[in-house]
């Protein structure tokens, strides 16, 4: 379909993008051997000076050993169908198929291309769970982009400090890991053990399986001196791993470790966790180190955990380290396995022979929980003899269940309030999906969507899609979260589809989105909604002054300011979050407005736009640094 060769990247305000000085391409100008390609990429990445490194399509494998790094500002392309594959019996036991250790400023982007290792060789050698895709070992300023990553002998990549002795930082730093998809890898898809200012954005992590902890995601340092600060996992779908979807093993930090601060937004987990693994039976769970452990917070938004044997939360943690909150989370059909202390949200004590502090520090805002069996909605296994009890959790939920079984918070808790509105039965909501806009160019960068519910608002709901067409998932757009969650007591909510761009030139290509009909959901006449994306090379559409021939708005993304210019000078503009929740609203008299987003915090906002004369409205998205 194509070679990605201009990409665009949003990431804390800034947008990278790659450009190419002087390139090289390796089968031509380097070499390729269809037997062993390790000296030829090893050359290129180490030996050359220019700044793109093109691994090309040669309609065959480049079959390499361990490759590292060893240059600072540089690109490396995979081009689409290229196969990265390791050599059987040349991966000791710490060796990955790429090795980044102290660089800074590269990216690895690869759409459609795939890094294969050889799992089974691994497993046969008993010794392995340090073998993985890409290690990150305090590397600076890098993208990973578009790769598939299979069947490694440990993480598809691990984010980790470096153990040089002559490196100057115990961490990663400024790091996206972007439209990656990890499957059927040997102990991790993803294992972070410190890192600062991280960002996983539209990534798949699947089928996770071999050796402990075999989970989707797991964020676990090594020793108290590591950092987890500011990790952003964001639009990712975690599914099928033999552990947990994610897993916050914080159990090496101490008080005096630095404040962790980590949130996993807009993410799909579903059937995690399977019998034969040891760990905690449940898709979230989230330890310390049962006395003292690290400060700061975790928090969980708009994820939505379905289809599960298991527990959506499990927490064994003090009140006196992290908080663990979660907002506007929907957790659809857990815990169907008929086993002791199997709840939806289950709670431990931290220790059974040492005293220790009260356990807890949880924090529910507005989540749903929907399931069957006749148990309590949280529950927890105190032990009074080491720990006064429960303590510190606040929650307001939605339950639908037809048993009542209300909640258990022990004998003896302290600064407990948990609230709970009761449905014996599901609230069918109607959706329908609205758009202003079906036709693009890839330089648009988003497709906006509004999704509306027209009954039974009371309870968040999440909202499943299917994409069909000929513009590829992954590759033409996003790989998409495949959902959205509608909060409580809201109409309404806006959500977009980041469009990924080539200097390939391709026809125009159709997207179309469905809303999903299930137990909760019922779809309106208008839930399908069909998009075209041309191509921003071939395209004869002129660029209008004007969005949809009515607003302009610039600048966009902005940091403090945005001009808004309308054709008409009756409107009522409305500024609405990332939730749907009205944040300000005016009239506008003028052509022109001026609105101070600088009180905002940064992220994505929309603008509604009712035109007062013609009696239309039209949405317009602002990204805020």
């Amino acid at each position: 379909m194509k070679k990605v060769i201009v990409l665009s990247i949003l990431f804390i305000g800034m947008h990278f993008t790659i450009l190419h000085a002087s390139k090289i391409i390796v089968s031509t100008e380097i070499g390729f051997d269809p037997i062993e390609s390790t000296s030829f990429l090893q050359y290129a990445f180490q030996e050359t000076t220019e700044d793109t490194i093109v691994i090309d399509h040669v309609g065959m494998d480049w079959n390499t050993g361990p490759l590292r790094i060893e240059r600072d500002d540089i690109t490396i392309i995979f081009e689409e169908g290229v196969v990265l594959r390791a050599l059987a019996g040349e991966f000791d036991i710490f060796e990955s198929l790429i090795n980044v250790n102290d660089k800074s400023n590269i990216k690895i982007i690869g759409y459609d291309a795939t890094f294969i290792m050889n799992k089974q060789e691994y497993i046969d050698l008993a010794d392995s769970e340090f073998r993985h895709g890409i290690s990150l070992n305090s590397g600076t300023n890098i993208i990973i982009e578009g790769l598939t990553i299979l069947d490694t002998g440990g993480d598809g990549i691990l984010v980790t400090r470096s153990f040089q002795p002559n490196s100057l930082k115990n961490y990663c730093e400024n790091i996206i890991i972007k439209n990656c998809r990890f499957s059927n890898n040997y102990r991790q898809g993803l294992s972070i053990t410190s890192a600062k200012d991280l960002t996983i954005l539209n990534c798949e992590f699947s089928e996770t399986n071999g050796t402990l902890p075999e989970d989707g995601i797991d964020i676990e340092p090594d020793i108290p001196e590591e950092r987890l600060e500011n990790i952003l996992i964001k639009d990712c779908r975690i599914f099928n791993n033999f552990g947990n979807a994610i897993q916050l093993a914080l159990f090496m930090m101490q008080d005096n470790s630095m404040d962790v601060s980590i949130t996993i937004e807009n993410t799909y987990m579903a059937n995690n966790h399977h019998p034969s693994n040891t760990f905690d039976f449940a898709e979230i769970a989230a330890t310390d180190n049962g006395t003292n452990g690290v400060d700061g917070f975790v928090h969980f938004k708009n994820c939505y955990i379905k289809s599960s044997q298991w527990s959506a939360v499990y927490a064994s943690k003090t009140v006196e380290s992290f908080d663990l909150n979660f907002t506007n989370c929907v957790f659809k059909d857990v815990s169907n396995n008929k086993i002791d202390l199997n709840n939806p949200i289950f709670l431990e004590v931290t220790d059974y022979d040492n005293q220790v502090p009260r356990f807890g520090g949880l924090n529910f805002t507005d989540c749903a929980i929907i399931y069957d069996e006749d148990i309590p909605f949280f529950n927890l296994f105190e032990n009074l003899p080491t720990s006064d009890g429960l303590g510190n959790i606040t929650g307001n939920f939605f339950i639908v269940n037809l048993n009542d079984a209300g909640y258990f918070s022990g004998v003896n808790p302290e600064n407990v309030n948990i609230t709970y509105e009761y449905f014996p039965t599901i609230p069918l909501t109607e959706i329908s999906l609205t758009t202003n806009q079906l036709n693009y160019l890839e330089e648009d960068k988003y497709i906006d969507f509004e999704i509306t519910r027209n009954t039974n608002i009371e309870i968040p709901v999440a909202v499943e899609f299917e994409y069909t067409g000929s513009a590829e998932y992954g590759l033409d757009y996003d790989r998409s979260n495949g959902f959205t969650i509608i909060p409580s007591n809201s109409s309404f909510v806006m959500d977009a589809i980041e469009i990924i761009q080539d200097l390939t030139e391709e026809p125009s290509e159709r997207l179309e989105m469905s809303a999903v009909e299930n137990d909760c959901v019922q779809v309106g006449p208008t839930s399908v909604l069909e998009f075209v994306i041309d191509d921003m090379l071939t395209s004869t559409v002129e660029e209008n002054i004007y969005e949809n021939n009515e607003v302009k708005i610039f600048p966009n993304p902005t940091q403090e300011i945005v001009q808004i210019e309308t054709k008409s000078t009756n409107c009522d503009i409305t500024i609405y979050d990332n939730n749907g929740q009205a944040i300000r609203s005016f009239k506008n008299q003028f052509s022109k407005t001026t609105i101070d987003c600088s009180h905002f915090n940064p992220g994505i906002y929309f603008l509604k736009i009712d035109n007062k004369v013609n009696n239309t409205f039209t949405t317009h998205k602002i990204i805020l640094k």
